[in-house]
């Protein structure tokens, strides 16, 4: 069974990974792209614009981008770090509510941090993030930021589908068509919550019909389990 539901506010997220003291696979973790000290839990030095492949390898997860849509990673393509604000000309997305490149609409600036994910380039079968399982799991969930309309009848939207041993299609969400500015900046939740583990893998597919330039915004993964609380208003 999946199921959706949009964040309306945002909490703070301090690290890069909560985890329980082990860092197996059944342990409950929360990804945020926040290093911990500078680094990623493989010893590497965060770096804006850095590709992110097996960096979280430890929490039972890789990531990758499918532009073939084979549920395999494409060799030479890598999701990005993006650093929040605009210290480059690289972008995730820009924000109206913010008032920027990668800045989050007010009180949901603690919930993006100072990190999130994005695609390769804004072409729209380069932000397909694909992201691999050691292991497979029965629920997941995690945030796609700054889903926005361009008119009644044009807008930004995403299947999120969750793959099975052979990688097929087994389960998937997709967006709500906004028609206003409800997400510009701010945080969709989806959620994976399945009666077993068959998820082997997590692909974001870019279903909109704005045929131009795409920006993936992905942040707060919870690779083994739906994110436990509601999240709370920042102040």
């Amino acid at each position: 069974m999946s199921k959706i539901e949009q964040i309306l506010m945002g909490i703070a997220v301090a690290t890069s990974v909560c985890v329980l003291p082990n860092h197996s696979v059944d342990a409950a973790s929360l990804i945020n792209f926040e290093p911990v000290d500078g680094k990623f839990p493989d010893g590497s030095v965060a770096v804006d614009n850095m590709p992110i492949t097996d960096q979280f390898s430890s929490l039972g997860v890789t990531f990758g981008i499918d532009r073939n849509l084979d549920g395999l990673p494409d060799s030479g393509l890598f999701p990005r770090l993006e650093a929040v604000g605009s210290s480059d000309s690289i972008l995730g997305f820009y924000s109206t509510k913010g008032k920027g490149i990668d800045i989050a609409a007010p009180g949901f600036e603690e919930r993006l941090g100072s990190f999130f994910l994005r695609g390769p380039s804004t072409q729209a079968n380069d932000v397909s993030l694909l992201i691999s399982y050691t292991s497979p799991t029965r629920a997941a969930s995690a945030e796609i930021w700054d889903i926005d309309p361009y008119s009644a009848r044009t807008f930004e939207q995403w299947e999120v589908q969750a793959l099975g041993s052979d990688l097929s299609v087994i389960d998937s969400i997709i967006s709500p068509a906004v028609t206003t500015l409800a997400l510009e900046a701010s945080p969709w939740l989806w959620y994976f919550d399945r009666p077993e583990k068959d998820i082997h893998a997590i692909r974001l597919v870019y279903t909109g019909n704005t045929n131009g330039r795409v920006g993936l915004a992905f942040d707060n993964f919870s690779p083994l389990a739906v994110e436990g609380s509601e999240p709370e208003p920042s102040t």
